[in-house]
């Protein structure tokens, strides 16, 4: 299982308690990690937009400075814009403009996706939710019985579809696999709900 986790290097001599190995040493707020903002993409697109700007106004410097020969692209735009009257499609332009704006303020303030759940009883420690899908799905396919097991663990289900081989008591593979699964969730701080799918493998056992 992978897991996030900060460590420290502080010793101390006398015994610790439970609470003082699972909690942060840090008074700051633990933060859960997370993804990327969804505005960084943008960020980049408004950033290569910038750059692009930049080497225009650095081309009209050399051609002030007459280091260069052509007409000034920054001083034809500003012309065209003092000039130009308004038309009836500049109205949905203007519309969309409104809306992408308020669509960049909503990426700018839209919260991260968190990437990890908690450890039960372990403040400063993480699971993805990939590694929980693996711990079920290792878990169950030890089972006698069972043939292969995949887990999916999505954001308040974890379901586990298991093909068991044919000739196996339905009710006692479907207990053992309740009581694997709920081990490992029982470990994860978060409200997951266990749905399990058996599957008989009716070709598996001829020969």
């Amino acid at each position: 299982m992978t897991t996030t986790a900060k460590t420290t290097t502080a010793k101390t001599t006398t015994a610790k308690t439970t609470t003082a190995k699972t909690a942060d040493t840090h008074d700051a707020k633990v933060f859960t990690p997370a993804a990327n903002p969804a505005a960084a993409v943008v960020g980049v697109l408004i950033g290569v937009a910038l750059f692009g700007l930049a080497a225009i106004a650095i081309r009209d410097l050399l051609i002030e400075l007459e280091w260069l020969s052509g007409a000034e692209w920054s001083r034809t735009a500003a012309d065209w814009l003092v000039g130009i009257r308004w038309w009836d499609w500049m109205w949905p332009v203007a519309i969309a403009l409104i809306i992408s704006g308020l669509g960049l303020l909503w990426l700018a303030v839209r919260p991260r996706r968190r990437t990890h759940l908690s450890l039960a009883g372990y403040e400063v420690m993480w699971t993805r939710r990939g590694d929980i899908a693996r711990r079920c799905s290792a878990g169950v396919s030890t089972l006698s019985g069972v043939r292969h097991a995949t887990t999916v663990v999505g954001r308040r289900t974890v379901t586990v579809t298991v093909t068991t081989r044919e000739a196996v008591d339905r009710a006692s593979v479907e207990s053992e696999i309740d009581r694997v699964v709920g081990e490992v969730l029982s470990s994860i701080d978060a409200p997951l709900r266990a749905r399990v799918k058996i599957v008989r493998d009716r070709n598996g056992d001829r020969s």
